[in-house]
């Protein structure tokens, strides 16, 4: 059918399947099976999370090599490990730069150390929304943007849904959905062009969130987790970013910004940045 064949029915008709799934596995097996377990709700949780973790690509998997009947070429394995901790890294060291510039202006003031088993239900937690957010955002609304509007509108157009779907956060207002998206809305779209896999920008998400909790700080919709460095931020909204957390803050944003144009620059340098489907035919 032609309309199957519409961009925007696409990435709905994907994006339904790729939450529906995982949500009919949570509800109709997981949640009675583990209730069948002699388990501590968080033990329960964090197994059931793992689960979904995998379940999520399953189904991603499953749509694009039945329904779409193609290779599912931006979850191959090659380079994983690779990508996995350039990803990561990535999100840890502007995470680790922002607080570096707020300690230094003596907005951030670290107090305490908590015991590192604190860390891991927010990493598991993380792990699942990394997972589930890229896939919807990077794996289904940019690759199908990219391919038939290029890269750079596809990366404004898919950044700035990402940022202001964050409206439910706590503290949110427009300022923080730009913010967002011109931080990790830009920086995973960028990788996925890049690296041309999902692995990238799933590892760079949650390195992001982690690294937050890492240094104590809050991450938007997520100030309940307990934090390893326990710290405090005063200072102007501007730079602590105040309620929303420091995601909401000028220096996130610049420090973001600038990891982008190198990463730009190295996209551009490899040939990976795509132009408009329509000017590709026009040029062919």
């Amino acid at each position: 059918m032609r309309i199957l064949e519409n961009p925007v029915v696409r990435i709905v008709a994907a994006i339904l399947w790729c939450l529906a799934v995982p949500i009919a596995v949570k509800l109709l097996i997981l949640q009675p099976i583990f209730g069948l377990m002699d388990l501590d709700e968080d033990t329960s949780k964090g197994f059931q999370a793992v689960i979904i973790g995998g379940v999520i690509l399953a189904a991603y998997q499953i749509y694009y090599k039945r329904v779409e009947r193609r290779q599912v070429l931006e979850l191959s394995r090659i380079h994983l490990f690779q990508e996995v901790v350039y990803g990561f890294g990535i999100g840890f060291v502007i995470v680790a730069m922002v607080a570096g510039v707020l300690y230094l202006f003596g907005y951030y003031s670290p107090v305490a150390v908590n015991p590192v088993i604190v860390l891991i239900k927010p990493g598991i937690i993380f792990f699942v929304m990394g997972i589930w957010e890229e896939v919807i955002f990077r794996g289904i609304i940019y690759r199908v943007t990219e391919k038939y509007l290029g890269t750079i509108k596809a990366l404004l157009i898919s950044a700035s849904i990402f940022g202001f779907v964050h409206f439910t956060n706590s503290g949110f207002n427009w300022f923080s959905g730009l913010a967002i998206a011109l931080e990790l809305g830009l920086l995973t779209g960028l990788t996925y062009t890049i690296s041309g896999r999902l692995w990238m920008p799933i590892a760079l998400h949650i390195g992001w969130n982690f690294s937050f909790v890492f240094f104590g700080m809050t991450v938007s919709g997520a100030q309940e987790f307990s934090r390893f460095i326990e710290s405090k931020l005063t200072g102007p909204t501007f730079l602590t970013g105040g309620e929303f957390g420091p995601e909401n803050s000028l220096i996130t944003i610049l420090v973001s910004l600038a990891f982008f144009a190198v990463l730009y620059r190295l996209a551009a340098q490899k040939g990976r940045i795509k132009i408009q489907l329509r000017e590709r035919k026009n040029n062919v």
